[in-house]
């Protein structure tokens, strides 16, 4: 076992390969990807260890990819639907809003509502994404890129961007 120059002990290679990387970085932080496998995954509690914790975790991170496409596909679904639906009231977007409550219990409401809902998920799911990505590791990024390749490629069909 090694230490960094602060004397701090340092455990894995790829440890050592960004100490000793980082130590040519003069006054800027310096990031590298690793493909070490012992890593936190968003919080310091949360630490990977073992070979079921390493898989279980890209495997997550699959499932939170393919979550985010499913959201933001069925988001755009209500957006899609509530345009048709003004479509048909042929009235321009600005001049539907009506003061008076609908008869049909507010559904342009609720419409929107859970357009909102759908909206403030897509934007926690993404930054839960995000936070793993940003952790350096290649494992992490190829889970994300794979569960967001075959998401769309499940949900995306005849979505508008």
């Amino acid at each position: 076992m090694t230490s960094t120059p602060t004397g701090t002990p340092i455990t894995s290679t790829a440890a050592m390969a960004t100490s000793a990387m980082n130590s040519d970085c003069t006054g800027q932080s310096c990031y590298f990807f690793s493909l070490d496998r012992q890593q936190n995954l968003y919080l310091r509690g949360w630490v990977i260890e073992s070979d079921t914790d390493f898989w279980l975790s890209l495997g997550g991170l699959v499932v939170l990819a393919l979550l985010y496409e499913m959201v933001k596909s069925f988001r755009a679904c209500l957006i899609i639907e509530s345009q048709h639906t003004a479509n048909q009231e042929r009235k321009p977007i600005l001049l539907r809003h009506n003061p008076d409550p609908p008869v049909d219990g507010g559904m342009d409401c609720l419409q929107h509502f859970l357009c909102a809902l759908f909206y403030l998920l897509e934007w926690t799911l993404l930054f839960l994404i995000i936070l793993a990505v940003i952790g350096f590791n290649v494992w992490n990024l190829i889970a994300v890129l794979v569960g967001l390749f075959t998401g769309y490629l499940v949900f995306g069909k005849g979505r508008v961007n």
